[in-house]
């Protein structure tokens, strides 16, 4: 899935067929993947939501993540899963200001419809729009949106995020200070990659490789690279946020990376034809990349 280009994978806490052990949770880490948690038992029908739920599934929510070793200060997501309609709207509410009322060590992230998410705007920390029942409306401030299901990649059978914002992944509080660090470090650092016509938009970096399922275009300009897988790249026009996976090879014969252009402070009496003389290029090439300076041959 790393080499894929996937970055986060969220699994499901507790003791069923689908929910992952400390193994698993290693295994994630190690392979360069950051990990989300998720409680839910059921949670598909109205009824389900009281605060005495509330009050249990948050318990036993910290419970399960505990025995994973899961980090304190993380999220853990709990759902509502199925076409919450207003009148159900008074209930779920209850239902998660009795769970964050509960909840000790770790914050609380909401999987739901649009119509939940904005119901619960303001009590979650974090919010996990799916696009099931939501017809076609996404929320402005979600921090993870989900867009495809029962897909098969590498094997396995998953369902498609994109990540709008840090979702509350797993990381340690040391490792949070050395983080803040390395991220200083590389608001100086960071690459760029100019994009000088519309290309593929691709969900992951196998996608772009093989130039299958485009989910839109990347439009003409100048992007920052959010990651690199084989020679796929992410770009972003949000420093530090996912993007879209573009294929360089739909922009090879024209792209120009930022940090290879060079330039050359003018000095008196020289010309176009000198300065490409010194340089080792054309005055074809200067002027193209100077369209809008009046310069003498």
């Amino acid at each position: 899935m790393k080499s894929l280009g996937f970055v986060y994978v969220a699994r499901y806490l507790g003791n069923s067929w689908k929910s992952f052990d400390k193994t698993e949770a290693k295994a994630i880490q190690d392979a360069g993947l950051k990990l989300i948690s998720i409680h839910q038992k059921s949670a598909n029908y109205g009824g389900y939501f009281t605060v005495a739920q509330g009050v249990f599934d948050a318990k036993e929510a910290m419970e399960n993540a505990a025995a994973v070793d899961q980090p304190k200060g993380t999220a853990i997501y709990f759902a509502v899963d199925f076409d919450s309609q207003s009148s159900h709207v008074k209930a779920i509410i209850a239902y998660f200001k009795a769970v964050k009322k509960t909840l000790e060590g770790y914050k609380l992230g909401v999987y739901g419809s649009y119509t939940t998410i904005n119901a619960v705007k303001g009590i979650a920390n974090y919010y996990w729009q799916t696009y099931a029942w939501s017809r076609g409306k996404v929320a402005d401030f979600i921090h993870m949106h989900q867009h495809e299901n029962d897909v098969t990649v590498a094997g396995i059978g998953i369902d498609r995020n994109d990540i709008k914002k840090s979702p509350g992944h797993w990381v340690e509080e040391k490792v949070v200070e050395a983080e803040k660090t390395e991220v200083a470090a590389e608001t100086i650092k960071v690459s760029t990659y100019k994009v000088v016509k519309s290309v593929g938009a691709y969900v992951n970096a196998a996608d772009a490789k093989n130039k299958k399922n485009k989910k839109g275009t990347v439009e003409k300009g100048s992007y920052y690279v959010f990651n690199k897988s084989g020679d796929m790249i992410n770009v972003t026009k949000e420093k530090g946020v996912p993007g879209s996976w573009i294929n360089p090879s739909e922009n090879k014969k024209t792209a120009v990376k930022s940090s290879t252009l060079k330039y050359h402070i003018v000095k008196k009496n020289e010309t176009v034809t000198s300065i490409a003389k010194k340089e080792r290029t054309t005055v074809a090439a200067i002027k193209k990349l100077n369209p809008s300076i009046k310069i003498l041959i």
